[in-house]
């Protein structure tokens, strides 16, 4: 019957619509499941960076376990260098002191003499006065040198008397005292002069050997930690891979879950639609058998001049009322939220500002000389909007970028990511789903930054930063 045909012809689109719904849906999953395994490729290729890092960092702890055999070895020499300086110095010291001893005991004699020579003054000139003129004075003292050359001659001549030799002899003999002691004096500062160039020279090569240990150990260690700082790295880009790709997962599994029931209520929708149309053809049939049965009646009906020999006819059955459509419920109004309706945009502006940076060269002056993003500078606290639909990577503190959030994003097919850096305060957390215009934090001034503002970065596939060039960012701009 027409209704029938009607039927299965709306049965009919309903398939093929269905079909064609799963089949767009299995494309757009297929895309996005091929954009995953790109991120697990590029996951591979950093653990196999990390691996080989991992392997130099073992080449170089024993480059450090050899090299510290060598400094252990240095050691040793350095502590008999340490231990002929101590030495040394305390030679210098017992010199020093010696030294001061002499000069000390030259002191003495030099005043023992002093009045010494004063007595045999006094003594010579009672001489002078007494012993006649059997003595040439003049020549005695006009030819002497000094006092002591005075008493010398005096003594060979005999002119000195017995009583006062004895005098002469002490006098004789402090003299000689004086002069060893200032020979002595003169080897000891002598001896002093060469035992500090001595120690002058050990302590230069002693501090020689010393820097050369220490430039060593540092050209070492700083080899190590450079190593150690490329491992973390490399750990941390790990990290974020990992957690990209349960993002992009995440974020694929639920547009999955979307499209299904998108699906269910399309099919949904045609079926009832199909069920409707049919239910209007089978009512519109059945009125128009009733008019015919209704013509047919009347067509059969004897004259009204015979109507008193005939048996009445039956009246035409009356067609049955078409049945009252079921009432379509009344749609429930949609929950009231803070959190703005998705917009028609890829991306949105996620938050309200100046523009204080724009994306493209820099100067270098904070160590990039290409900047991969926007800044928009406003007051802290300032809210923050995930700029499309998405899934979070990260969230939390991390280096450079202070508190920060990573969002997975994937559209028609393609993956992008989004990065929202120097934020005061993150209201989302790792793998959880946000929705365009959904509040993310608030703006701030944390990591490497020198003023509030949100430093804003728009990623065409996953994360890949780059302080030279563009790297995988795109204007951010060009979408708002």
């Amino acid at each position: 019957m027409n209704w029938k045909r009607t039927v299965s012809t709306l049965t009919l689109g309903v398939m093929l619509i269905s079909t064609h719904t799963v089949a767009d849906a299995s494309t757009s999953i297929k895309e996005k499941q091929e954009e995953q395994q790109k991120v697990q490729e590029k996951r591979n290729s950093v653990k196999k960076d990390q691996a080989d890092t991992s392997s130099k960092i073992e080449v170089n702890k024993e480059e450090i376990s050899k090299v510290q055999a060598e400094v252990n070895k240095m050691d040793a020499q350095l502590q008999d260098i340490i231990n002929d300086v101590a030495m040394k110095r305390q030679e210098i010291k017992r010199t020093e002191m010696k030294i001061e001893d002499l000069e000390a005991d030259i002191k003495d004699y030099q005043e023992k003499m002093k009045a010494q020579e004063a007595m045999m003054k006094e003594r010579m000139a009672t001489m002078q006065k007494n012993g006649g003129g059997s003595i040439n004075w003049a020549e005695f003292i006009f030819g002497s040198k000094n006092l002591s050359d005075l008493v010398t001659r005096m003594i060979t001549a005999g002119t000195i008397q017995r009583s006062d030799q004895e005098l002469f002899d002490d006098y004789e003999a402090t003299q000689r005292s004086l002069k060893e002691a200032q020979a002595d004096l003169k080897a000891e500062r002598a001896s002093l002069l060469q035992q500090q160039k001595a120690l002058e020279v050990r302590q230069a090569e002693l501090e020689k050997k010393m820097k050369q240990r220490e430039k060593r150990i540092k050209e070492l260690e700083e080899k190590n930690i450079k190593f150690e700082s490329q491992i973390f790295d490399l750990q941390e880009i790990e990290a974020t891979l990992v957690a990209q790709e349960q993002a992009i997962a995440a974020e694929i599994e639920a547009q999955r879950r979307e499209e299904e029931e998108a699906r269910r209520r399309a099919e949904e929708a045609a079926r009832q639609e199909a069920a409707r149309k049919a239910e209007e053809a089978r009512q519109a049939e059945a009125a128009r058998q009733a008019a015919q049965q209704k013509q047919d009646n009347k067509s059969n009906t004897p004259s009204s001049s015979s109507s008193n020999n005939t048996t009445p006819s039956t009246p035409a059955p009356k067609p049955a009322p078409a049945p009252t459509p079921a009432p379509k419920p009344e749609p429930k109004p949609a929950p009231t939220t803070s959190t703005p309706a998705p917009s028609s945009a890829m991306f949105i502006q996620p938050a309200s500002g100046r523009y204080s940076q724009g994306w493209g060269p820099a100067s270098g002056a904070y160590g990039y000389t290409f900047h991969n993003g926007v800044d928009i500078a406003g007051p802290t606290g300032t809210p923050i909007r995930a700029s499309a639909t998405g899934t979070v990577i990260r969230a939390g503190w991390g280096g450079a970028y202070g508190n920060h959030v990573m969002i997975a994003h994937v559209i028609n097919g393609q993956v992008w990511t989004t990065v929202y850096a120097h934020m005061n305060s993150v209201s989302v957390s790792s793998g959880q789903r946000v929705t365009q215009g959904s509040n993310i934090g608030t703006l701030g001034n944390t990591g490497n930054s020198s003023g509030p503002h949100l430093h804003f970065e728009i990623h065409k596939g996953g994360y890949s930063y780059s302080a030279t060039s563009a790297g995988s960012t795109v204007n951010p701009r060009q979408f708002f």
